[in-house]
């Protein structure tokens, strides 16, 4: 027999108490098994909930660490990187690279933006190929 079974049938039970009058215990009976059944469709709900939020950081977790694995990989250095390096980078072109020289040295890799050296959006498609040491 399942627990929340056993449970219903003593919160039944309990509820019913000695009464020698069946109506009132079966009414005291069917209150009881409505509450239990609410309950147990908001727990359902709850755990469904948790269940899917216990996904989402699973899922988080797993891009973070395969993120954390591969950023040793084609990483640049904005201070010691050469210009064929930088322009190894997608979208980064000779003179950019240049640009990206000339404005060193930078101590977080957002100066990019803030230096106006390369544009928001090219610095959102290689932000994580990026590194400042």
């Amino acid at each position: 027999m399942k627990p929340i079974t056993i449970l219903a049938i003593a919160a039944i039970i309990s509820s019913a108490g000695c009464s020698n009058d069946q109506a009132k215990t079966k009414e005291q009976a069917a209150k009881v098994a409505s509450e239990i059944k609410q309950e147990s469709k908001q727990a359902g709900k709850e755990i469904k909930k948790g269940a899917q939020e216990a996904n989402q950081q699973g899922k988080a977790i797993a891009e973070g660490a395969r993120e954390g694995w591969n950023s040793d990989h084609n990483v640049v250095n904005l201070n010691t990187a050469s210009k064929e390096e930088l322009a190894s980078l997608p979208g980064i072109d000779a003179g950019t690279a240049d640009n990206i020289i000339a404005n060193r040295p930078y101590h977080s890799k957002e100066e990019l933006k803030a230096k106006g050296v390369i544009a928001p959006d090219e610095y959102n498609r290689i932000q994580s190929k990026l590194t400042v040491k």
